[in-house]
């Protein structure tokens, strides 16, 4: 790109990032910008109206649907979640103009960033990934950023004139990202350990002593300025580090090795931030005992606890599709509504392997498609209307597939149903199995 014309910027997802660089390209640049959010289509009409104030503040053309935000957009800018990252490639692909740059700048797997690089090239356009190394205040548009992949020369170029840091990095697609996720094990698994550490020092009433130990064993690291800054982040962002984590802890697998940290780091970033507190304010030192205080309370209260199916786990066969379930399964879901287009069922008949590579999943999510296992697809995250069509893809109905997932052929299991359905005597719990 030669020049940045009118509207030849669109975000993907406008929240701290996209304003925070727009905030630092001043109100007086030279170029239009345009977005796309999801939170303008959210149910509630406070997070719409709030999403649309963030467009008028930040003189930002936003647009309720992505194909209007993206039309004329040279430089497309995703920064959505980690989640809704390969998803957001996949739904911007059509709608790309053809040799335009789509910087992919989520905290990815490289597994995540490859899958979503192939739909936006298939499209003409082109992909870069790209890692944010620091947090996007107080540096705004200055944040320092890596890039890899083919394209990284126009990359480089256009963002050397909007005035951002940038350096590249040789290699694919995927290069940058394991730089950004190998760190975030240490960068995210401190905050986690550190929200751990001074919880429970705090509940047995040696805090103080704690971190002194701590100053004296790391000195010049400030454990209690370092507990306030990461208490923050946690509460503030740690549903949105949660998703980063999970992606970590796929880089790791990856790796071929065990992602133990990672998980427990997204555990512990999840459960923070779904307690949706706003830090308690203020910059003394000793703000990291409140923070601690009020994180501890809600917890002992129980808000923002993920819900759980253990009253459910007794029943034979049954998985409960809770929140975890549905992040578990996020890639797996997304695998089997693919097929409801009837290119992706080519490309799928074409070549099952290479095309289950668009999806980042787990070894054994991969295997329980390939297997066609019913309900190992549930176990491992999978939801019955999801899973349903890939049955559908293999000639299969309704009735076939309840049959398969019991054990039964189709006729049976019309019979059962017509009958009055499965004898609770024997399948109502799993305990009843031992006791008689």
């Amino acid at each position: 790109m030669s020049a940045m014309q009118a509207n030849s910027i669109a975000f993907v997802g406008f929240g701290e990032a996209a304003t925070s660089w727009v905030e630092g390209w001043g109100a007086g640049r030279a170029f239009e910008v345009s977005a796309y959010d999801i939170k303008t289509a959210h149910p509630s009409a406070a997070v719409r109206d709030a999403k649309w104030q963030d467009y008028r503040r930040w003189n930002v053309r936003g647009e309720s649907d992505l194909a209007t935000a993206l039309r004329q957009a040279r430089l497309v800018i995703s920064l959505v979640t980690a989640d809704q990252a390969l998803l957001a490639a996949q739904a911007c692909a059509p709608h790309l103009a053809k040799d335009s740059l789509y910087l992919d700048c989520n905290s990815c797997a490289p597994g995540t960033k490859r899958a979503a690089a192939q739909a936006v090239e298939s499209a003409g356009a082109r992909y870069v990934d790209v890692a944010v190394m620091a947090p996007v205040r107080p540096a705004l548009h200055r944040v320092p950023l890596l890039i890899s992949g083919p394209h990284v020369l126009e990359a480089s170029h256009a963002l050397r004139m909007l005035d951002m840091r940038v350096e590249k990095v040789t290699g694919g697609v995927g290069t940058v990202s394991s730089i950004k996720m190998v760190r975030s094990i240490l960068v995210k698994g401190l905050e986690a350990l550190t929200a751990e550490c001074v919880l429970a020092a705090r509940r047995a009433g040696v805090d103080v002593e704690v971190l002194q130990s701590l100053d004296e064993s790391y000195p010049g690291f400030n454990w209690k300025e370092r507990a306030r800054y990461m208490l923050e982040r946690a509460m503030t962002h740690g549903v949105r580090r949660a998703a980063e984590m999970r992606e970590v802890a796929r880089t790791v697998e990856e790796l071929q090795l065990p992602p133990d940290m990672a998980t427990a780091t997204a555990h512990w970033q999840q459960r923070i931030g779904e307690l949706k507190l706003r830090a308690p304010a203020g910059d003394a030192i000793g703000h990291y005992a409140a923070r601690a205080d009020a994180v501890s309370q809600a917890l002992a209260q129980g808000a923002g606890a993920t819900p759980r199916d253990e009253d459910y786990d007794d029943i034979p066969g049954t998985y409960v599709f809770d929140a975890e379930h549905s992040r578990l399964g996020y890639h797996l879901n997304m695998f089997c509504m693919s097929l409801n287009d009837a290119v992706n069922r080519d490309a799928f008949r074409a070549g099952e392997e290479s095309y289950l590579d668009r999806f980042p999943m787990s070894p054994e999510q991969r295997a329980s498609i390939r297997k066609r296992e019913w309900n190992e697809m549930l176990r491992l995250g999978g939801n019955i209307y999801y899973t349903a069509k890939l049955a559908a893809y293999d000639g299969l109905t309704f009735q076939d597939l309840a049959g398969k997932m019991t054990g039964m052929s189709r006729e049976d299991y019309r019979r059962m149903m017509v009958d009055g359905g499965r004898p609770i005597e024997g399948n109502r719990s799993k305990s009843e199995w031992h006791h008689g």
